[in-house]
């Protein structure tokens, strides 16, 4: 039999992430049309993750463990992909003549007309490198917390990213558009526009490909509505703030990648000035609040370090603070 109280905070936030998915798709089904595949494979995820945690509390397997550590990063993916068969059927009128205006009220003008003042081949191959380093910074703050033994440390910084995805989701439904490359500029021109070096139009074609945009022609009506907020910003914070805070020796790769990426968020045209706003204010949010949530959802027999099916005794507990007494 599944036992629930294995579940540490993180896995129940993604169980309620993909039953909440599952339940949006469920309400517009007469609009979602592949609303019975999400809501048939978000619960067999949920059951799934059920499942394996369980089975990595029971036995020491390192693929399983590894899976049960890591299978967030996939998971992301998937709700993302998710996000993209449901937020235009659901709310099918883009927002991004109201975001133009509000970037025209705050700042006077397009900002990314005004970066485009400094644009260099060189400084545009460097910016489009940062913000394809959006995932690997994940990557590289996880395994230095995993390297430095630190796992409840890692856990609480997944559970705080996919606290930020669920709420950046709840955005682009609310606020769809698709960016200032589609509606600003001319999107079959952005490489001669906006040249970079070498990497710049390989990892263009992978970031389109990722959003799903596999036609230059319709890459307006295939773009995947996730302009407000700006994920990149929003995420990057996170990792940022996690880097400093458990003090990591990859923060000084984090940092500065991590300032580049945002930075190019509006230089690269893939953001408005207020989608950063928004990121970095979902990002406080999350940070503010994100201790309080992982509480909230502590399973009863958790272990001290987050890890499953290790709990601690309360008597080894008392018998450890008399030691720190004495």
């Amino acid at each position: 039999m599944l036992d629930l109280t294995k579940l540490r905070p993180l896995d129940r936030l993604n169980i309620l992430g993909m039953l909440g998915i599952a339940v949006v798709a469920l309400i517009f089904h007469g609009r979602v049309e592949y609303y019975k595949s999400i809501v048939f494979v978000n619960i067999l995820l949920s059951f799934a993750l059920v499942y394996l945690i369980n089975l990595a509390a029971r036995r020491e397997n390192p693929l399983v463990n590894f899976i049960a550590t890591w299978y967030t990063l996939p998971l992301i993916f998937l709700t993302f992909k998710e996000l993209y068969l449901m937020v235009h059927p659901i709310n099918p009128h883009d927002l991004d003549y109201l975001l133009i205006r509000i970037d025209r009220m705050i700042f006077g003008t397009d900002p990314t007309v005004v970066l485009d003042r400094i644009a260099t081949p060189g400084l545009t191959e460097f910016l489009q490198i940062c913000y394809a380093s959006f995932y690997l910074l994940w990557v590289i703050l996880g395994i230095d917390l995993l390297r430095t033994g630190n796992k409840k440390g890692f856990l609480f910084f997944f559970f705080v990213l996919m606290y930020g995805f669920y709420l950046s989701y709840a955005g682009y439904l609310f606020v769809p558009a698709i960016g200032p490359r589609f509606t600003l500029y001319d999107f079959a021109k952005l490489d001669q526009q906006l040249p970079g070096l070498y990497l710049t139009p390989i990892l263009r074609h992978i970031i389109n490909s990722g959003e799903s945009i596999t036609s230059v022609t319709q890459a307006a009506m295939l773009a995947q509505r996730d302009c407000f907020p700006s994920g990149h910003t929003e995420m990057t914070i996170i990792t940022i703030a996690m880097a400093m805070k458990f003090r990591t020796k990859s923060a000084m790769i984090i940092i500065p990648l991590g300032t580049g990426l945002i930075f190019a968020t509006v230089y690269m045209r893939y953001h408005y000035g207020v989608d950063v706003i928004a990121g970095a204010l979902f990002a406080v949010f999350v940070l503010a609040t994100g201790t309080w949530l992982e509480s909230k959802l502590q399973g009863k027999k958790a272990g001290v370090n987050g890890e499953t099916g290790k709990p601690r005794s309360v008597r080894a507990g008392v018998r450890q603070k008399a030691d720190v007494i004495k």
